[in-house]
């Protein structure tokens, strides 16, 4: 996750992360053809790649092998977010080449780059030393990289790895800082589409009573170490209230107000920012939630997943529009 520094309230903001359609206007066979040179070098250094997806087969996106000669089948997706078929199809793509040995890959090496020497002695020259032929594929890898992912996709890969598949989630972003752009790649699972609107969680698991709190005060609230969540940024733009269970509980415009103060009736240090227009589902008498919009109904309206546990969960401006559309007409 990329952060511009703002020195004048002691605080971060996020910087706008784009995937490659909206960064270059470009799409997966670009993305591929980006990593292809890059893979085994800046990124993955451990890696060489020996080949690539051809038309009209049936092939992952990209072969690489290690130092060991293992195979690591990579699947790239430019969007993918929440995909769940993209670890499915990786896995496949992994079992069905696992019959794999040295002829097929140094077949398929040559195929791919003609113009090139063996395998095996590419191999040397990656990486300094040779391995018998009878070494190559004897357990496979599998790398999916695409713009995002969800809790439940994440819950899919982890369970493969528990039971001794190899199988890693990388994210990847543009950025585009002072007229450059920028590429990262990640296994942090955050997505900002825009850096201007956000929901911020309410704290439920560690601070039970600031979601109140907030309401009561109208406005959006961060403790402690995260304090520099909160910045002059959010001026203006829409913020919600994030509550673990049910949902956006609450809404408003983002104000210059934005202050340090010791909130003596939760007991913690608090930075937080005035909402204008504020409207919320909570009884603020006895604190009870009456109204919400729930995970699922967000992820139906916006027509995809989130990370919801994040402290801060980043919109673009059409989707925090529809959102706080949504919030009046709930909340009313």
């Amino acid at each position: 996750m990329l952060f511009e520094l703002d020195e004048q309230s002691n605080g971060f903001k996020p910087v706008t992360g784009m995937n490659i359609v909206d960064a270059l206007g470009q799409n997966e066979k670009h993305l591929e053809g980006y990593l292809k040179g890059v893979i085994g070098d800046l990124l993955f250094p451990e890696y060489f790649v020996f080949g690539n997806e051809r038309s009209f087969q049936k092939e992952a996106d990209l072969f690489a092998v290690n130092s060991d000669g293992d195979l690591i089948v990579f699947e790239l997706k430019v969007h993918g977010h929440y995909d769940r078929a993209k670890i499915y199809q990786a896995l496949s793509y992994a079992q069905h080449f696992s019959f794999w040995r040295y002829n097929e890959m140094n077949n398929h090496f040559q195929k791919c780059f003609p113009k090139s020497k063996e395998l095996i002695d590419a191999f040397e020259e990656h990486f300094g030393f040779k391995i018998d032929t009878t070494e190559f594929n004897k357990k496979q890898k599998i790398i999916v990289i695409s713009n995002s992912s969800s809790e439940e996709t994440g819950r899919i890969s982890k369970y493969w790895k528990k039971v001794g598949v190899e199988i890693e989630e990388y994210f990847y972003r543009f950025y585009e800082v002072a007229g450059n752009k920028y590429f990262e790649l990640s296994n942090e699972l955050v997505f900002h589409q825009n850096s201007y609107n956000c929901w911020i969680n309410t704290c439920l698991r560690y601070i039970p009573m600031a979601y109140l709190d907030m309401v009561k005060g109208k406005k959006a609230a961060t403790y402690g170490d995260r304090r520099g969540i909160i910045g002059s940024w959010m001026n203006k733009s829409y913020v919600f209230l994030y509550h673990n269970g049910y949902g956006i509980i609450a809404a408003g415009k983002g104000t210059a107000t934005i202050k340090d103060v010791h909130n003596t009736t939760l007991g913690k240090d608090e930075r937080y920012i005035k909402l204008s227009r504020f409207i919320s589902g909570v009884n603020t008498d006895d604190g009870s939630i009456l109204k919400s919009l729930p995970p699922n109904y967000i992820k139906k309206i916006l027509e995809r997943d989130f990370f919801f546990p994040n402290s801060i969960v980043t919109l673009s401006e059409s989707d925090a529009t529809k959102l706080y559309e949504e919030c009046k007409n709930k909340f009313k």
